[in-house]
């Protein structure tokens, strides 16, 4: 090829080079504004995920429990993770929440993956070479533990008022609110933006997800917002919001991106929101198993110069929130599917009645949100003022909307407790019935067919750090439909008294765990407790020295008290075990 022929060559080359280049930037003229992100770079290469195994259980720890809620709210004795005895309803309420992250982890990748964009610590750790040597970008990283505790931590955060109240009202403003505030924080860089949705039908909201929006893009009469959707590794999926009507918006999770949209919303749903990611830093947050005087004491806060951008942003930014002001709260929460409706003892509901197949919200300054984990499952979680006054909450689980048996767990938190039951067998269609008190002491639970019921736990702290907290688990009982369990745990006095009405002789299994004063640990142990034929029964657990000592057990057969019944000293399995 002669030089005259290579020149023209050339010319010709870097005219299409041009020309190309030209229609690059046309077409991206329609994006509007940009986060530095690319889900094949930024997101992980892993997919959303449930619990296996048993690994899970250490993904939260008192470390991190201390850093949301501070060292007096976690910890019985210590003032630090490296000494932290936790306290009694903290351990029971982490507990459930790990095992609540079964419905999946989307809230918590999405948090995670942008905040490492963003070069935002966790652990001191803000890059993905912190946290596995080599690792060039988060799609190089692999599920590990530290990997699974920085998502775990963010996933909880969605349980914590200070993030639920100001997501719901960024759902109230609408969708085009919503694409205006991406629109400003992609362009300013001071936040960034998780962006959740949910499917509704019948007044009902469901099967929630969460993802990672990094562009807002302009297509005529809609916007196109991109996202990093954890279900689909590596790919870049689209969120459709109309800019006019009832700015209806659409979104395909479907394997097949062009497949019909299974999530459609509009302004009137209130199914499309964003959550800050400043507003998860910086704060101690308000922990409901905490009394007042015990929290925000001690929180293990990490802040960075780089940080401090996201702390002015005033978009969204919730004040100090009045139910806080005013009080304490309790929360309730299920750990399986199903749905659950709270009346408190006013006659005021919160949550889905099936009797009605509505949901209701009418007790003031409560909030109800469905824990989100993108796997199509979701869990109630009611937020309430808390007065330990009154009569006593009415719970329903409901199965109207399940295909199938549900094994679930349910936990109702307040100041100085953690209570609930493991193990409820939901049926599709059932319907069962418990009533807690105020105080977390007096919890029934009827049965609705012949079954095993559930385990009952009482999780309580005292007032005094110096005295003993206890947990204690009561299961094996088969009860008749339509019959009803008792319970009554007498924290001051330190007695159970637990009891049936439906004529049978059942045998009760106890495990108690005493947390003195000191923080060493007392476990007592005693299965197949029957001891006479009325299944009323008082143990006294106030008078055990621990150990393998004996604990005194009555039984009112004559149903006129336990004053006048005889002791009958169990012994102590757990340490007939250990002993063996």
């Amino acid at each position: 090829m002669n030089n005259s022929i290579k020149k023209a060559a050339s010319i010709f080359l870097a005219i299409i080079l041009g020309f190309g280049s030209f229609v690059n930037s046309a077409a991206q003229t329609n994006i509007v504004a940009a986060l530095d992100f690319d889900p094949k770079l930024n997101g992980y290469a892993f997919k959303n995920y449930r619990n296996e195994g048993e690994k899970w259980k250490d993904d939260i720890n008192a470390e991190d429990l201390i850093r949301m809620f501070g060292v007096k709210a976690v910890c019985k004795t210590g003032d630090s993770a490296k000494n932290c005895v936790m306290k009694t309803a903290a351990q029971k309420w982490i507990a459930y929440y790990l095992e609540a992250m079964n419905i999946g982890h989307c809230e918590g990748i999405a948090v995670s993956s942008l905040r490492m964009n963003s070069g935002l610590p966790f652990k001191k750790k803000t890059s993905p070479a912190n946290f596995q040597p080599g690792a060039k970008s988060p799609f190089n990283l692999r599920l590990d533990q530290p990997i699974e505790n920085y998502i775990a931590y963010y996933w909880i955060t969605q349980t914590f008022d200070e993030i639920k109240i100001p997501t719901e009202k960024t759902a109230e403003r609408g969708p085009l609110e919503i694409v205006k505030t991406l629109i400003a924080s992609m362009t300013d860089k001071k936040d960034t933006y998780l962006l959740g949705m949910f499917k509704y039908e019948k007044n009902r909201k469901f099967d929630g997800h969460a993802v990672a929006p990094f562009a807002v893009e302009e297509l005529g009469n809609q916007y196109r917002i991109h996202v990093y959707d954890n279900n689909y590794p590596g790919e870049t999926r689209y969120l459709f919001i109309n800019k006019t009507g009832t700015q209806q918006w659409t979104y395909t999770a479907d394997a097949n991106p062009k497949a019909k949209p299974n999530y459609v919303g509009d302004l009137s749903t209130k199914t499309l929101s964003l959550t800050a990611n400043s507003w998860r830093e910086g704060k101690c947050f308000d922990a409901s198993f905490a009394r007042d005087s015990d929290k925000m004491v001690g929180c293990g806060i990490e802040t960075s110069q780089l940080f401090q951008p996201f702390l002015t942003n005033a978009s969204f930014q919730p004040a100090r929130l009045a139910s806080d002001a005013d009080g304490e709260d309790a929360e309730f929460f299920l750990t399986g599917e199903g749905d659950m409706l709270v009346t408190d003892g006013d006659g005021n509901r919160i949550g889905y009645d099936p009797k009605t197949d509505r949901f209701y919200n009418e007790i003031p300054q409560g909030e109800a949100e469905l824990l989100i984990g993108g796997l199509g499952l979701d869990l109630p979680q009611y937020t309430i003022p808390y007065e330990d006054t009154g009569n006593p909450y009415t719970v329903v689980f409901s199965g109207k909307h399940l295909t199938q048996e549900s094994n679930l767990d349910f936990v109702f938190s307040a100041p100085g407790f953690t209570v609930g039951f493991d193990g409820i067998r939901l049926d599709p269609g059932e319907t069962l019935t418990a009533t807690i008190s105020h105080d977390g002491e007096q919890i029934t639970f009827t049965a609705s067919a012949d079954a095993e019921t559930p385990e009952v736990f009482f999780a309580f702290d005292p007032e005094a750090e110096t005295d003993a907290s206890y947990i204690t688990l009561i299961e094996g009982v088969e009860l008749t439909a339509g019959k009803t369990l008792i319970y009554d745990f007498d924290f001051e006095k330190g007695k159970l008294f637990f009891s049936d009405d439906d004529g049978n002789e059942d045998e009760y299994d106890i495990r108690l765990i005493r947390l003195n004063g000191d923080g060493t640990i007392d476990e007592y142990e005693h299965n197949d407790v029957d001891i006479g034929k009325a299944d009323k029964y008082e143990m006294d657990f106030g008078t055990w020295d621990g150990g393998d000592d004996t604990i005194c057990f009555k039984d009112d057969e004559d149903s006129d008290g336990f004053d006048d019944e005889e002791c009958t000293e169990e012994s102590n399995e757990d340490t007939d075990e250990d002993s063996n």
